[in-house]
């Protein structure tokens, strides 16, 4: 259990803290700022109330003074700085202000729950109304589901224990009634007792008597009543008082606050004159120490220009080179394969023109039906000249000579194809 509440107090820690500054370029709202996240929360106030002097429909500025107040524990105030954050119309500031107003709230209620209940009991109601509006303005808002469910538990214990003090007061006021009754009725009896021993006249006097208590009873209820009422107006009417005399209170608070400021503020000022000049000249020099820098920067980004320009012109140059090398030993190649073109279409031209003697040369054998035609002829001729004798013409004659000259060439070819055939050794048994 000890962890439960360990874990649930560092939560509310978280929480129901004041929300997250908003940053502006102005001098003096970051000076403000710079004091606050310093915790010094008092001089900040002074320093926004300064620029609210400037720029009184300053949401941002309205909400960082909001924020310092709570800081300081004086929740009311902070409440009208909130409200009058909202009463400028910004959506941004809506829901961090209903936020940071709920927050408010619940102090104030967690102040007022062991002496005042219905105090208490107001200051909640307030906050959860307020944590609602900012769930509806932003309900991705965890931080606001969760302060509202846990402010509902603390109502509804408050009223549990309201409830139960009730019940105490009735049940000490009937035990008081009853013991009276019983009294009564004690009384009642001695009486009768005495009565019985009167005789009949006395009887008579007790009924009257009982019916006098009746009425007395009868009486004292309605008395018990309006002392009731009486008493519910009179804790009303010192609640009303209380309340006065908190207000009261609290601006006799704001002026005292007020006139100490105006004292801090002088003295402040004189010390952030002086703060002032200082810190102008330290920025003097940051400012002079930054341009430097970006110079330098500048140079260096040129100068890697350059380089990668030079680089890329000195690409380029190569490539150009190597493009106009590759093109001479393209055309270099050409020339050569058209130089060798012709002299091989020359050289074919000679060899037409030249003729080969037979039997070198290609190796064509002859054709065989030339030579056929010419013995078929040869034949005719020496068939037909046995027994008779002619004269040749001349085309026999021409025939005859081919006929010789074939079988000249084809003696020569054969001997030129003729190739020695390699002959295996015998084998030798010695």
């Amino acid at each position: 259990m000890m962890r439960c509440k360990a874990l649930i107090i560092t939560a509310l820690m978280l929480i129901f803290g004041a929300g997250t500054l908003f940053a502006s370029t102005d001098a003096d709202v970051k000076k403000g700022n710079m004091l606050y996240n310093s915790k010094r929360y008092d001089e900040a106030i002074k320093v926004y109330d300064s620029a609210l002097d400037k720029k009184s429909d300053d949401a941002m500025l309205r909400f960082n003074k909001g924020d310092a107040l709570y800081k300081k524990n004086s929740y009311n105030t902070a409440i009208e700085s909130y409200n009058k954050a909202i009463a400028q119309g910004r959506a941004w500031v809506l829901a961090g202000s209903d936020y940071n107003i709920g927050n408010s709230n619940y102090k104030i209620g967690s102040g007022w729950a062991s002496s005042d209940i219905n105090r208490a009991k107001d200051s909640y109601e307030t906050a959860l109304q307020f944590y609602k509006r900012a769930i509806d303005l932003d309900p991705n808002d965890k931080d606001a589901k969760f302060n509202y469910e846990f402010v509902d538990q603390k109502l509804m214990s408050l009223k549990e224990k309201e409830e139960k003090e009730k019940k105490k007061e009735k049940d000490q006021k009937q035990n008081q009634d009853n013991k009276k009754d019983q009294k009564q009725d004690k009384d009642n009896k001695k009486d009768q007792n005495k009565d019985s021993q009167g005789g009949q006249g006395k009887q008579d006097n007790k009924e009257q008597n009982n019916k006098d208590q009746k009425d007395q009873q009868k009486d004292q209820q309605k008395n018990q009543q309006q002392n009731q009422q009486q008493d519910q107006q009179k804790n009303k009417q010192q609640q009303d008082q209380k309340k006065q005399q908190d207000q009261k209170q609290q601006q006799d608070q704001k002026q005292q606050k007020d006139q100490k400021d105006q004292k801090d503020q002088e003295k402040q000022q004189s010390d952030q004159n002086k703060e002032e000049g200082k810190g102008s000249q330290q920025n003097q020099q940051q400012s002079k120490s930054e341009e430097q820098k970006k110079q330098e920067e500048e140079k260096k980004q040129e100068e890697q220009k350059k380089q990668e320009e030079e680089k890329k012109q000195e690409e380029q140059k190569k490539q150009e080179e190597e493009q106009k090398k590759q093109e001479e030993q393209k055309k270099q190649e050409e020339q050569k394969k058209q130089e060798e073109q012709k002299k091989q279409e020359e050289e074919k031209k000679l060899g037409e023109s030249q003729p080969k003697p037979q039997g070198q040369g290609e190796k064509e054998e002859p054709q065989p039906k030339p030579q056929e035609e010419k013995e078929g002829q040869a034949l005719q001729f020496y068939e037909q000249g046995e027994g008779e004798k002619r004269d040749m013409t001349e085309e026999e004659a021409k025939m005859m000579l081919e006929g010789y000259r074939g079988e000249e060439a084809t003696a020569q070819s054969i001997r030129m194809r003729r190739k020695q055939v390699p002959m295996a050794e015998p084998d030798k048994d010695w």
